[in-house]
């Protein structure tokens, strides 16, 4: 930590000394073991150990960027200078007020297991391997793509105005793509697991659950078009609640370039939708304390009963709004957290249950535009729901309307939810959306 702290001073002040009014540097190291399977055979195993920094500079809010994938002095001020020279050069904004300012930071438990961060190269091929024999105990003809990785990272965040962040963390995956063929008919389906620390990451029955839904999904068939209900799975839902977060990103609002233009305070989804964005869930894949400016985090209510709340926003767009700063800061935009929907009362079997004619949809979900939220997503994992029950799966079946009629048709929620460490995916039904399969 001390030395990239140490750095990320420097940058700052030398990049002061070249003229910037603002600085602010991250400096971040790690590694990362990454295995690819196919057909049974390991295609790609590769170990990366990386690190740099990147560097912003602003001169009557004019900006200049650099950055250099070398942890040296000379390094960091050679990027510091570049920075410095290119804010001076670039047109001002009047719109950048400063950058942030030091305050405390919440404590985040759960971040880093330094058992994950020492996984061998072995270990992580054999988590993958693994993922195909029990694909192929359930289906021996399957074709199986698999893969696992895991690694660490720190990082730390120091600016001019004084902010010194840092934080280390750790991750581990595995994923499976089954396709089994039979005859004519091809089902394929996709699973993975994730998480921070070992206690979460739950790798045995991945591959298995890929390839019994792969065989399910032979046999498909289409559908009539029309207008009728789908219910959104865990692995789908997230669409959901996810396009209203990133639709919510104030910087596509200023632009006039989100669906959520002039919507905050209106209700623009059904009562039963909810969403809060929490940052601070302990082992958390999407948690941290700050970030990236080095703002602290905190949970964040965006929609209630249907109504936006908020907009999220980085230190630009909330100084340029004349608006709080929410701490959404990422990769140099703006992005959501953990987004935890807010749950309703029946169980996903009974919302399933009750629905007479309609569409289940497995995995995937909707894209809107994020300019004017039009809807036009193939359902690739899909089934038919006819009498309550999971009839066959279907084929050549699209979702297509606006996104809004979408999220105003939402009228369940399930109690019970697939859970990734901080992730909470409920299943999701929408009485009235338009569904095209084949021609009448």
């Amino acid at each position: 930590m001390e030395d990239l702290l140490r750095l990320g001073h420097l940058a700052c002040e030398v990049a002061l000394r070249e003229g910037a009014e603002f600085a602010e540097a991250q400096c971040y190291r790690g590694e990362d073991v990454t295995v690819e399977i196919e057909k049974g055979l390991v295609k790609t195993a590769k170990a990366d150990q990386w690190g740099g920094i990147a560097l912003r500079c602003f001169f009557r809010g004019g900006r200049g960027a650099s950055s250099t994938n070398a942890l040296t002095e000379a390094a960091v001020r050679k990027t510091a200078t570049d920075a410095a020279a290119l804010a001076r050069a670039a047109a001002p904004d009047p719109d950048f007020v400063t950058l942030v300012s030091p305050l405390p930071y919440p404590e985040v438990h759960g971040l880093f297991d330094e058992r994950v961060a020492g996984m061998t190269a072995a270990e992580v091929v054999r988590c993958a391997l693994d993922r195909v024999d029990e694909a192929r105990s359930v289906a021996a003809e399957a074709i199986v793509s698999a893969g696992a990785s895991r690694g660490w990272g720190e990082q730390v965040i120091a600016n001019s105005m004084g902010v010194e962040a840092y934080g280390k963390r750790s991750n581990v995956s595995v994923h499976a793509m089954v396709i089994v063929k039979r005859g004519e008919e091809v089902g394929s389906f996709f699973d993975y697991d994730v998480a921070r620390v070992l206690e979460d990451f739950q790798p045995k029955g991945v591959g298995a659950k890929a390839a019994e839904v792969a065989v399910r999904m032979l046999g498909a068939r289409t559908v009539p078009s029309g207008v009728q209900p789908v219910v959104f799975g865990p692995l789908a839902s997230g669409s959901i609640f996810g396009s209203i977060c990133w639709a919510a990103n104030a910087e596509s609002v200023q632009r006039k370039r989100s669906w959520t233009v002039g919507k905050r305070g209106e209700q623009i989804a059904s009562p039963v939708v909810g969403i809060r964005d929490d940052p601070l869930i302990p082992r958390g894949l999407a948690s941290s304390p700050f970030d990236d400016e080095g703002y602290p985090h905190r949970p964040l209510e965006i929609m209630r009963g249907g109504v936006l709340l908020t907009y999220l926003h980085n230190s630009y767009t909330a100084n340029k709004a004349g608006e709080p700063n929410t701490g959404h800061a990422a990769d140099g935009g703006i992005s959501p957290t953990n987004i935890i929907p807010v749950l309703g009362a029946k169980t996903a079997a009974e919302i399933i249950k009750e629905t007479e004619n309609g569409i289940y949809v497995n995995s995937g979900g909707i894209s809107p535009d994020s300019v004017n939220g039009e809807i036009s997503s193939v359902v690739d994992f899909g089934f038919k729901i006819e009498k309550g029950e999971i009839a066959y799966p279907v084929q050549n079946t699209m979702i297509a309307m606006n996104v809004l009629d979408l999220l105003k048709s939402v009228d369940a929620v399930s109690s019970d939810y697939r859970e990734e460490p901080g992730a909470i995916m409920p299943t999701v039904r929408a009485n009235a959306v338009q569904v095209v399969g084949a021609s009448e």
